[in-house]
């Protein structure tokens, strides 16, 4: 009994030492002296204003709070905010004090959420000259997976703790946090100027909490002041979803989806830096659920054309003016003439990036697809090249060399197309009419012209030939062309660049002699070399 009664005593003796080493003593104000003392934590809760000649006293129920710089130095916080005591060794701490205005303070002794969640707040001592704040204050509830960590202060309540934690957005990136309260949810942005609540805000946003166990996305409706995290799904069910993809390195990155498919074409990356932003109009839909439009892009009703922005970890609606206006290829609207168009294969919307169907405006009102393989240029920043119906953007290379096969070459200021890696031929009306170019990429069964999966093959696989047509700026393979005999021919001359001979051409001469000549039988356009050539 002696031991037990002994043991039980140690521990009490024990449990006392630690209440007055993390609780602290009794912080009290004498109004007489107008001095404070015993103060050891940040933050004390009062009854009333501590001013010389009123009377005050120290509680968890007070409506005060004042920070306190040293043991006998504190000052009423004035300015509404969160507000926390944290421990000199920077253990978590859950005596979290909230405050409406002055005087209207109180110890935060209920998590807002769920105890398996993480919320975040703006730390108001952290305050800097921008009205932005350099800390924010992360919240756990017991149930979120951590290392194991104690409570500290006053309170009794264990349901969750807290600490500060430093802004980390760099000048190039920002970040995004959740918080959230019972009143409304809110989300946190952090640039490397500070961090701030955004007001009456919707979209989706980058979730730089995101873990194992929470989710990387976002999402935020202003009308609802709702914000919460969403599971991440990798599915693009129709357009405006956004959807989440891990990557090769266990890394996972937020993407929008621009119809009902996850290829690379039809995604856009959310990324975090503010450089490579990008404003897109979408068309909503989702094909999968025709009457409820709750999972649709921020509920939007299916049909609905928004503007959105895509960058500095968020997509979000905003004015049509930021997205230039769509040329509909169906009626000419808002189309120019003389214009090309690249644009989705199935919702038919201008698209900047990836592959899809390339029109040709004529006129402000007749628009007509492209379906024959080959270059179809602008400039030199606006080039696509088609195989059959599927286009693309496509860029120059600077030199004709065994790699650019087949590719269009700047170079000088001038545009050419790269025969053989060797022999180029500029883009001029001048040169207009058939040349043979080596195929280029892996070999394949593209002898239509077709382009195979490697996007290098371009008229035709590498071990072949084709013919191709040049006139003015664009550049299509021949695929009809016929000299009414069995081969076709080509000048293989210093001057001669490749160039088909036509019926009445005068062929390359040398000591009386027809030479440099090749000999190719062709099919469709494509061509293989014949080995007795002149």
């Amino acid at each position: 009994m002696g031991v037990r009664f002994f043991l039980k005593s140690i521990i009490l003796l024990i449990t006392l030492i630690f209440n007055l080493v993390y609780a602290g003593t009794s912080c009290t104000f004498n109004s007489s002296s107008n001095q404070w003392d015993g103060c050891v934590k940040e933050y004390y809760l009062f009854n009333a204003k501590c001013n010389k000649g009123t009377d005050c006293s120290e509680g968890n129920t007070g409506k005060y709070l004042f920070k306190c710089s040293s043991s006998n130095s504190c000052s009423e916080i004035t300015e509404a905010g969160y507000y926390l005591n944290q421990n000199k060794s920077n253990d978590s701490s859950n005596e979290l004090f909230k405050c409406k205005s002055e005087g209207n303070c109180s110890l935060i002794t209920e998590f807002p959420i769920d105890s398996n969640e993480t919320t975040f707040y703006l730390d108001g001592a952290s305050k800097n000259t921008e009205n932005k704040y350099n800390e924010l204050i992360k919240c756990e509830g017991n149930n979120v997976n951590h290392q194991s960590r104690r409570s500290n202060g006053d309170s009794s309540n264990a349901e969750f703790n807290c600490e500060k934690i430093n802004n980390r957005a760099s000048n190039n990136s920002v970040d995004h946090y959740i918080s959230m309260e019972e009143e409304k949810d809110s989300i946190i942005t952090c640039t490397e100027q500070g961090c701030y609540v955004e007001e009456n805000i919707s979209g989706y946003f980058i979730n730089t909490n995101s873990g194992n166990s929470e989710g990387k996305i976002i999402v935020c409706e202003k009308e609802n002041e709702y914000c919460d995290i969403v599971e991440d799904d990798n599915i693009c069910f129709g357009a405006g979803d956004v959807i989440v993809k891990k990557e090769k390195d266990g890394s996972k990155k937020g993407y929008i989806c621009t119809s009902d498919s996850e290829d690379e074409k039809d995604i856009i990356e959310i990324q975090s830096n503010t450089e490579n932003i990008k404003y897109i109009s979408i068309t909503v839909n989702n094909p999968v659920d025709n009457e409820d439009d709750e999972d649709n892009f921020l509920s939007l009703s299916d049909g609905s054309k928004v503007c959105i922005k895509i960058g500095e970890g968020s997509v979000i609606p905003v004015d049509d003016k930021y997205c230039p206006k769509e040329c509909d290829i169906n009626t000419g609207t808002n189309c120019v003439e003389n214009s090309y168009y690249l644009v989705h294969e199935k919702t038919l919307n201008n698209i900047a990036t990836g592959s899809g169907l390339l029109y040709y405006c004529k006129t402000e009102k007749e628009c007509i697809q492209i379906t024959e393989t080959g270059y179809y240029i602008v400039d030199k920043d606006t080039i696509y090249f088609c195989s059959n119906t599927t286009c693309r953007k496509d860029d120059t290379v600077g030199v004709c060399d065994s790699n650019a096969i087949g590719r269009i070459v700047y170079k000088d200021n001038k545009l050419s197309i790269c025969l053989d890696g060797k022999i180029s031929v500029d883009i001029l009306k001048s040169n207009n009419g058939n040349y043979m170019v080596t195929g280029s990429g892996r070999k394949g069964n593209s002898d239509n012209g077709s382009s195979n999966s490697e996007e290098d093959t371009l008229f035709t696989s590498k071990g072949k030939f084709a013919i191709i047509s040049i006139k003015d700026q664009v550049i299509t393979l021949n695929s009809k062309y016929n000299n009414n005999v069995k081969y076709v021919y080509v000048n293989n001359s210093s001057s001669g660049n490749l160039k088909v001979i036509e019926k009445g051409d005068t062929c390359p001469m040398e000591d009386n002699k027809i030479t440099n000549v090749l000999e190719f039988e062709c099919n469709n356009g494509v061509c293989t070399k014949k080995t007795n050539t002149a």
